[in-house]
């Protein structure tokens, strides 16, 4: 990754960490114009595309970084407990210390950010690429993005979440078999560094009761988010609508705009006609 994109990626990303997702697309298109070749520019701005709801424009967003990048060794990607002081340096004119190059993947690498919750440039851009296809309805399209996500996944955290979006994506596809063959095939012994999506999955397995998932005893915005839609979600593909709308008010009402719950939660409502 060279240095300029990547200054592009870190001061959109800390735009984003403000909620100020349009200066994100902003500094994000800047960066394409200046670099139309970086694929990592384009799959940040599909991201934050669909923090602003442009679902459309992020899914052209993920089907140029997923062309740039083809053929692209995959890398760690870092997120905000990671990248913050990677900004502190650069303003204070240090070196960064974990983006002067890509971190491979390796088995060595992942061992030791094994507790460090993080990602990959390719998985990540195909798992969000996935959730765009997801919000707008066209759930046969997210399933073939998740599986190739699901394909790229290198440690539990990134596993678990995205075997929940590909489970969602077959269930809301009506393709209810699939899902219960992937679930089948789903290992709860896991290491996660972030739980929500672990304790989604537990719920789709019979393994956690819906309100256990809703209520979390960590109780922050995200997680309520996160969590709560899972459960509005297998609330409504096993035919209690009522039910899921009133989790999906509940997880809009908590506030947490940029959480993926959060969108999928007004999406859902709007086309239950809420």
């Amino acid at each position: 990754m060279s240095a300029e994109p990547l200054r592009y990626m870190l001061a959109a990303k800390v735009y984003s960490y403000q909620d100020r997702h349009d200066q994100a697309v902003r500094v994000l298109s800047d960066g394409i114009a200046n670099h139309p070749r970086s694929g990592m520019l384009y799959r940040h701005r599909g991201h934050f595309n669909v923090s602003l709801r442009q679902f459309a424009a992020a899914v052209d967003d993920f089907a140029k970084a997923v062309a740039l990048l083809e053929g692209q060794a995959d890398e760690i990607e870092y997120y905000q407990a990671e990248l913050m002081p990677e900004v502190e340096r650069l303003i204070l004119g240090h070196e960064p210390r974990l983006l002067v190059t890509p971190t491979p993947i390796t088995a060595t690498n992942l061992e030791r950010l094994r507790d460090v919750y993080k990602g990959t440039l390719l998985s990540s851009t195909w798992y969000h690429y996935g959730l765009a296809h997801y919000l707008r309805g066209e759930f046969d399209e997210a399933v073939a993005k998740y599986a190739q996500a699901l394909e790229l996944c290198v440690d539990d955290d990134m596993t678990v979440a995205t075997t929940d979006w590909l489970y969602m994506s077959l269930r809301r596809a009506g393709r209810a078999d699939e899902a219960a063959r992937l679930l089948e095939a789903t290992s709860l012994d896991l290491h996660v560094n972030e739980p929500s999506y672990y304790r989604r999955v537990e719920l789709y397995k019979g393994r956690a009761e819906p309100e256990s998932v809703l209520s979390p005893t960590d109780g922050d915005k995200k997680t309520l988010a996160t969590q709560g839609y899972g459960v509005g979600n297998w609330y409504y593909y096993n035919g209690r609508v009522q039910e899921a709308k009133a989790v999906f008010e509940r997880v809009v009402a908590v506030g947490h705009h940029a959480a993926f719950g959060t969108i999928a939660s007004e999406v859902d409502l709007a086309r239950l006609g809420a």
